[in-house]
């Protein structure tokens, strides 16, 4: 089963339909996910308002199952994650909601496999892992695509501890290949999709 830890985004239900596709899917408030966790395959922390410290319940969660369980963090958690893991997290200079970027690969990596380029996202976000980030990450962290322009990580992927992170939206209409995207994660962390 595939956990939905809930920051009451308006997203929640965009992103329960598009992995549904994949396999059972719970979304649980995060202030009632705790002894949901344990029976949970894979855990997904999704989007929200805020800002990452605004969430210690959540920060707690991910400490305690990082490398226990599979976790995929998207905006929001994708925040929260790359902070728990040593990332600055500031406000952007340019807000993007619902906005359309094309975002640039930086390695081979499990979540791009088999796309072709251009890859288009939707982002809706303010804040943003400050550019320089990557160095105060553990190695197994790789970040692997970027938004050129402005030099912002758009996602990340430790393989090691199957940890994978996405600024973007791949449930939004705005991502175009946000189904090949999911699939990608969800068969690194649970074998399947």
């Amino acid at each position: 089963m595939i956990l939905i830890i809930d920051h009451r985004d308006s997203f929640t239900r965009n992103l329960e339909h598009l992995l549904a596709e994949f396999g059972k899917v719970e979304v649980i408030d995060r202030l009632k996910a705790r002894e949901k966790c344990r029976d949970a395959q894979m855990l997904v922390l999704s989007p929200g308002p805020g800002r990452p410290t605004d969430y210690p319940e959540t920060i707690k969660l991910y400490q305690e199952w990082r490398g226990e369980k599979p976790i995929l963090g998207i905006c929001l958690g994708f925040q929260l994650m790359l902070q728990a893991e040593g990332a600055k997290i500031i406000r952007q200079e340019q807000v993007l909601h619902g906005v359309e970027t094309e975002i640039e690969t930086t390695c081979k990596s499990i979540t791009y496999e088999g796309i072709e380029p251009p890859i288009k996202v939707g982002r809706y976000h303010s804040l943003q892992a400050c550019a320089d980030s990557p160095k105060n990450l553990p190695n197994s962290i790789r970040i692997t695509a970027i938004d050129r322009i402005r030099n912002v990580p758009l996602s990340f992927e430790d393989c090691d501890r199957k940890l994978f992170g996405l600024q973007y939206h791949p449930e939004s209409f705005l991502t175009n290949h946000g189904y090949a995207i999911a699939a990608n994660v969800v068969r690194a962390c649970l074998g399947s999709g």
